[in-house]
């Protein structure tokens, strides 16, 4: 007679469990179109305390709900496993156009390390949403301007929110540190 022993080991299959940098924030304001509540959703958040992990789909999910309805914009960025979402709640800015406000989310990438930069723009304003990317150049003494031709980028905006974006790119982004 045989005695067969079998010896079951429990191995788990994980090596490490890696949960991206990720923010949720929420802002609402009233206007014209009643109370507005905004949400935006970064998955793949840089955070400049850590090194960068890239590799996790990096997305930014922005809505806002009002009188009007709801309106939402989801940005899955093509080059994830290359740039991370720099992402700071206290640059989003409101601004008001005919008794109507409308909020601008400006995201960075960490990949931004050369004289090149690109920043990312959503912005909501009276049932409309748009996505922008623009270029900025950088000098080696840090000072930054735009690198694209804003008219005939931004043509779909009205004048008045296209001229006052323009004139916020132009001053709010002058140098280096601005985008880290």
């Amino acid at each position: 007679m045989r005695l067969f022993f079998f010896l079951v080991l429990y191995i788990p299959l994980q090596a490490q469990t890696i949960l991206p940098d990720s923010v949720t924030i929420h802002k609402s304001w009233n206007d014209k179109n009643g109370k507005n509540k905004l949400t935006v959703m970064v998955n793949a958040l840089c955070n400049p305390d850590r090194p960068p992990f890239d590799g996790h789909e990096t997305k930014i999910e922005a809505k806002i709900q009002n009188g009007k309805g709801s309106q939402e914009m989801v940005y899955n960025d093509e080059d994830y496993q290359m740039e991370m979402i720099l992402f700071r709640e206290n640059d989003i800015w409101l601004e008001e156009f005919n008794k109507i406000k409308a909020v601008f989310i400006p995201f960075f990438y960490c990949g931004n390390s050369d004289s090149d930069i690109k920043a990312s723009f959503i912005i909501f304003y009276n049932t409309k949403k748009y996505l922008y990317h623009i270029n900025f150049h950088c000098t080696e003494n840090g000072t930054c301007k735009v690198n694209d031709n804003l008219n005939g980028k931004l043509k779909e905006l009205s004048p008045e929110l296209r001229n006052s974006f323009i004139k916020s790119l132009k001053s709010k982004y002058k140098k280096y540190s601005d985008f880290n």
